[in-house]
């Protein structure tokens, strides 16, 4: 169907759309006020689900080209829901379980810079072709 086929094609907009699901799942997770889980919940089923729906979809169907870019979809929304959530708890100085040293911090941060423009890098060549 035509829903599946949208999740096999990522692009930069699906990173802008992950990305930006995540910044409200994070903070609705770090609100005072913790009555209302469904932001995140919201956020989780959105990004996370169909793609991998249509991973099973293709796996069940052998469409080996449908399970590449719907993999690659819910790469794309699981690490930049996870970018969007380490960036909010930095600024926000949340504890981490264990500190890191400053070494270990720049580290860190050099990873996930390289991780982010290694995971976008395609979303955005496929937005360049579909202009």
């Amino acid at each position: 169907t035509v829903e599946l086929l949208a999740r096999t094609s990522p692009t930069f907009f699906d990173v802008l759309i992950a990305f930006f699901g995540g910044l409200a799942g994070i903070i609705g997770q770090t609100r005072i006020d913790k009555t209302n889980t469904v932001i995140p919940g919201v956020a989780i089923a959105t990004a996370l689900m169909p793609p991998l729906c249509t991973c099973g979809y293709s796996i069940a169907n052998a469409r080996w080209d449908m399970l590449l870019g719907a993999g690659y979809l819910f790469i794309i929304n699981a690490y930049f829901i996870f970018l969007a959530a380490s960036i909010i708890l930095s600024v926000l100085r949340i504890p981490k379980t264990t500190e890191l040293t400053e070494k270990q911090w720049k580290r860190h941060r050099f990873r996930m810079v390289r991780n982010t423009i290694i995971i976008a890098i395609p979303s955005i060549i496929a937005l360049y072709t579909m202009i």
